[in-house]
């Protein structure tokens, strides 16, 4: 009987101290005004706000388009080494972040084949340069590339 009680204001204290800690933490996202009105400071957001290309004036690209992604491809990629029952054929598909500075960020594999492809994928996507980024406004904002690599055998 003792030990009931001691658990159930163990419990209690518990419950206390956790509504405590989450009132303590909700005070550091929100701050109120000495008018009343609660101000949450939403600029940071959108400036690391993650656009996608149907939101932006311009889309991200490669600074020589299509053509250059192409050309690339075919100078840079390399088929990984693997034995004969393992290689595959097939399109890997990634997203990505493109930065406000052109730089590739949060690249991950969509839909893939294999290990080794898609690291390979992975690898020319990080390696390609910068991008130009997209812009809203006049003004570079970060935004989302989904892009497409086939892999096969020659």
């Amino acid at each position: 009987m003792i030990n009931n009680l001691y658990f159930k204001s163990i419990l209690k204290m518990l419950k206390l101290l956790s509504t405590i800690i989450f009132l303590m933490l909700s005070q550091q996202l929100y701050s109120q005004g000495r008018d009343g009105n609660i101000a949450v400071n939403l600029k940071k957001n959108e400036e690391n706000r993650v656009y996608y290309s149907n939101e932006v004036g311009v889309k991200a690209r490669l600074p020589n388009g299509e053509i250059g992604w192409e050309k690339y491809l075919l100078t840079h990629s390399r088929y990984p080494k693997m034995p004969k029952k393992d290689k595959a054929i097939g399109r890997i598909f990634l997203s990505f972040v493109i930065e406000k500075d052109g730089k590739i960020t949060d690249a991950v594999i969509t839909r893939g084949l294999n290990i080794r492809c898609d690291e390979e994928a992975l690898r020319l996507l990080r390696s390609s340069g910068n991008w130009v980024a997209a812009t809203l406004k006049s003004k570079k904002v970060r935004s989302k590339g989904n892009i497409s690599i086939a892999f096969g055998l020659d």
